[in-house]
């Protein structure tokens, strides 16, 4: 996923890092946007800001956020405790979702788009403090051991030296990794970091290039031992709408002929 990051944000982040210096800071209503560029397939998405009126899908994905409107039956669901939930379907003649999910900060969205398009996030940052380390609100990074699917709570962008910590809130372990998609590709770039060496690619051999980018989320495999499960999770295929309505069609009609017989029946 390509991101083009706004220069209300850009603007805002050098305020914020050049008060820093001066120790302790809090500030608030931070507001910016990023456009990011979905392609067609899996992107793994974030929303990092504190979206208006809130951060469900109906707020931040719509056809007034996407340039050239966003395709019917995307398709969007979230990691949780282990499993993907139930998809959500987005219906373009309502531009509205099936099931209206909220991306909070620090969350991840594991969206299937039929087309490329342009979304734009847009909402304000949390509040800093402790010499400019940021905290948002809404952001609890205590993840428990396993694979999750999350992302920085902030909108930057950073190699894995920096980004791990952002995006846990802690320094990374032996042997924990990371899987960053290329969505373009389709494909993942893996890393797993060595105590004494750092962060190296997925064959050990030598040190990693992987990045995130603004608006980007990841697989972290927390407390394992460059384990990183292969294939990474993939939610199960979305039902082709054409055959959804064959099937709820051929239902129909099966109560509909059983219920003719009983009456047949009866009246014999």
């Amino acid at each position: 996923m390509k991101t083009t990051v706004g220069k209300v944000v850009a603007c805002a982040f050098c305020l914020v890092l050049a008060e820093s210096t001066f120790g302790q800071i809090y500030s608030s209503n931070i507001v910016g946007y990023y456009n990011s560029t979905m392609q067609p397939g899996v992107n793994l998405i974030a929303d990092q800001f504190l979206s208006s009126p809130d951060n469900t899908l109906d707020s931040i994905l719509n056809a007034g956020t996407s340039s050239g409107g966003l395709a019917n039956n995307t398709a969007f669901t979230m990691w949780s405790n282990g499993a993907f939930l139930p998809w959500s379907i987005y219906n373009a003649s309502l531009n509205s979702w099936s099931i209206n999910y909220s991306l909070n900060l620090g969350q991840s969205g594991y969206l299937n788009s039929p087309a490329s398009f342009v979304n734009t996030f847009v909402g304000s940052v949390g509040p800093y403090f402790q010499d400019g380390n940021p905290y948002n609100i809404n952001w609890n990074p205590n993840y428990p051991n396993g694979l999750q699917l999350i992302s920085d709570p902030i909108p930057r962008a950073g190699t894995l030296d920096t980004e791990f910590f952002n995006v846990t809130g802690r320094n990374p372990v032996n042997g924990e990794g990371v899987a960053i998609l290329d969505p373009l590709t389709q494909t993942y770039n893996i890393s797993y970091y060595t105590s004494g060496i750092g962060w190296q690619n997925q064959a050990l051999t030598g040190p990693s290039t992987a990045s995130l980018n603004v608006g980007d989320s990841a697989w972290f495999d927390l407390g394992a031992n460059y384990n990183m499960p292969s294939p990474l999770p993939v939610p199960v295929p979305v039902p082709e709408p054409g055959m959804l309505a064959l099937a709820g069609l051929g239902s129909l009609a099966l109560l509909i002929f059983r219920r003719r017989q009983a009456h047949q029946v009866e009246e014999f």
